[in-house]
C-alpha cells in the first residue's frame, strides 16, 4: 500500500487523523488562503497535521508576506520555528535574511514584525506545543473563533479591539476565545527568540549514507525542536527507517523522490514516532529542511537520525 496520500485522503488524513504512517503533501495539493487573524499582507498553504487520539497537532505551512505586513509584539503558548526561503524580514532591531531559521519558544515576547524591509518573503512556519504541552488549535477551531470574535468587535492590523475600546493581541484574543480563560503563559526559558544564520553553519556527512549531509542548526528544550538542514546530492539517498521522534520535512530544493513519486519544493513530508519510513533519494539533488519534536509520549529527538 502507498503511503503517500491523495488530496482528497489528506484533507480527512493529514488535517484530521489518524496519522499512524508518513505523509507526503505536494505543495500544490493546496491553494493559497488568508492566513489567521492577521490577514493583512500574509497568505499561506497549510499542511496539517492534527490528530487528537494519538496526541498529534502541529500546523507546518508555506507563506508569502508582503511589504504591507506589520503586525505587533507578541507571544504564544506554543513554540514556532520559520525559515526564509527568499527575501528578508525585522523582528525588532535584527533583520533575517533568506537561509535564516528562527526559533521562537513559548512565552517569549517577539517582534513588532517589520516585512517593509522586503516587497515580498517566501517562508516556511511549524507551530507545535513547547515544552508546557499547550495543544495547538486546530486551524478550522481557529477560524471559528475568530469569526465568532469579530461579531463582538473588530479586528485592526494585529490587534483585536473590544467593544468597550480595549485593544488585545488578536492571536491571545483568539485563543483565549477558544480556551474560555485567560491565558497563563508558560515561564520562558529564553532571553529572546533565536537567529540561525544557516548560510554560516558547515556541511557535514551525514554517516551511514554517502552523498548525503547535514547542517545541524540547533536543538533546543528536552523535547526539541531539533533543525537541521539535508542535502541530497544526484543519485544519493537517505536511509529508510523509524525514529522515536516526530518529523517534518520541508522539500526546500530540488525534486526529491519517494516511494517512486517525484516532489517537487516546497513539499511537506510528516513522519509519525516510531512508524518505519522508506528511503529519501533524488535524481538531480536536493535539499531538505527537517524539524523533529518528541514524541506524543515525549521520548525526545535523537541528535542525528534521518
Amino acid at each position: 500500500m502507498n503511503d503517500v496520500q491523495s488530496k482528497e485522503s489528506w484533507e480527512k488524513i493529514a488535517m484530521n487523523g489518524p496519522l499512524t504512517h508518513p505523509v507526503v503533501i505536494r505543495g500544490d495539493q493546496s491553494g493559497w488562503d488568508d492566513v489567521g487573524h492577521r490577514v493583512t499582507g500574509r497568505k499561506g498553504k497549510n499542511f496539517g497535521f492534527f490528530d487528537a487520539v494519538h496526541g498529534i497537532g502541529l500546523r507546518a505551512a508555506v507563506n508569502v508576506t508582503t511589504s504591507e505586513r506589520s503586525t505587533p509584539r507578541h507571544r504564544h503558548i506554543f513554540d514556532q520555528v520559520r525559515f526564509i526561503l527568499k527575501g528578508k524580514v525585522k523582528y525588532g532591531r535584527e533583520i533575517y535574511n533568506e537561509g535564516d531559521c528562527i526559533y521562537l519558544p513559548e512565552g517569549v515576547p517577539y517582534g513588532p514584525e517589520d516585512a517593509s524591509v522586503c516587497e515580498e518573503k517566501l517562508g516556511l512556519t511549524m507551530q507545535f506545543p513547547g515544552p508546557a504541552r499547550f495543544p495547538k488549535p486546530h486551524p478550522e477551531e481557529l477560524k471559528r473563533a475568530q469569526k465568532e470574535l469579530a461579531q463582538i468587535g473588530r479586528f485592526d492590523g494585529g490587534v483585536f479591539v473590544w467593544p468597550d475600546g480595549r485593544k488585545q493581541d488578536g492571536s491571545e484574543a483568539v485563543t483565549e476565545y477558544l480556551m474560555g480563560d485567560n491565558i497563563k503563559y508558560p515561564p520562558p526559558r529564553y532571553s529572546d527568540i533565536v537567529g540561525m544564520r544557516s548560510k554560516n553553519h558547515p556541511w557535514q556527512p551525514l554517516k551511514g549514507a554517502s552523498g548525503v549531509s547535514v547542517k545541524h542548526l540547533g536543538y533546543f528544550n528536552d523535547v526539541g525542536p531539533n533543525i537541521k538542514l539535508v542535502k541530497i546530492e544526484p543519485g544519493a539517498s537517505t536511509q529508510p527507517g523509524s525514529a522515536p521522534c516526530q518529523q517534518v520535512r520541508y522539500i526546500i530544493e530540488g525534486e526529491a523522490i519517494y516511494e517512486d513519486e517525484r516532489y517537487q519544493a516546497v513539499s511537506c513530508m510528516y513522519y509519525p514516532a516510531h512508524a518505519p519510513y522508506s528511503a529519501t533519494s533524488s535524481d538531480n539533488g536536493t535539499t531538505l529542511l527537517v524539524m523533529q519534536l518528541a514524541s506524543p509520549e515525549l521520548d525526545p529527538p535523537p541528535y542525528c537520525l534521518i
